[in-house]
Parts: structure tokens; C-alpha cells; sequence
């Protein structure tokens, strides 16, 4: 596996990673207890991507293709997939700020950093 395809795997791995640590508590994880949270971020980037598996990404990555690319094959805006992945990473930080996991400092520092790890990582930069 070259350079760009173990970047695009790992990004994968990370975002999926990161969105299912939301789902630790059970009442996210219960669609039927918690209205706002009634899909894992795993299938809302597949919707928005319009592919219908994991597997549909990870073997596109893995061919060398990043979400932009993945975006693009299936006719959809890639600013979609930013904005996606920008409001739930966004949400898992104010989860972390109000848990005390992290303080408003850290939280407005990773927030700021934010869009552009989200352009870097959608675009395999």
C-alpha cells in the first residue's frame, strides 16, 4: 500500500473512530431514546457519498480514490461531505467540552483547526 492510500485508509479509520465514540453512551446509541441522534455518522457519509457500504469506501481509498473522488463519481458536492464531517466533528467537541473532557481553550483551538484537517483529509491532501 503506498503513502496516499495508507492516508486515505487511516482517515477513514480515524473519522469512523471518532463518530463512534458517540456512540459510547446509551441513549445516543438507542435512535428510539434520543431523536437527534437517530443515524451513526458511518451512515450519514454514506448517504451523502452515495455509496452503500463501508466496504464501497475502504476499496475506493484503497484504489487510490478520496471521498472528494468518491464525492465526484457519484455526482454529489463535495462540500456536502465537509459539511457533514465538519458538524459532527464539531458536535463531538462540544460533547468533550461539556463532558470536561477538554477545556473551552482546547475546544476553540481543535475547533478552529477543524475545516482545514476536514478539506486535507476529504481531498487526501
Amino acid at each position: 500500500m503506498n503513502t496516499k492510500q495508507m492516508l486515505m485508509a487511516s482517515t477513514v479509520a480515524i473519522t469512523l473512530s471518532m463518530g463512534g465514540t458517540t456512540w459510547t453512551h446509551s441513549a445516543y446509541a438507542n435512535p428510539i431514546t434520543n431523536k437527534q441522534h437517530t443515524k451513526p455518522i458511518k451512515e450519514d457519509l454514506l448517504q451523502v457519498l452515495g455509496v452503500s457500504s463501508d466496504d464501497d469506501i475502504y476499496k475506493a481509498q484503497y484504489n487510490g480514490q478520496s471521498l472528494a473522488d468518491i464525492a465526484a463519481a457519484n455526482q454529489v458536492d463535495v462540500q456536502k461531505v465537509i459539511e457533514l464531517q465538519l458538524a459532527e466533528l464539531t458536535e463531538l467537541l462540544k460533547e468533550r467540552l461539556s463532558s470536561g473532557s477538554i477545556t473551552p481553550a482546547q475546544y476553540q483551538a481543535q475547533r478552529d483547526e477543524l475545516p482545514e484537517i476536514i478539506v486535507r483529509s476529504v481531498y487526501a491532501l
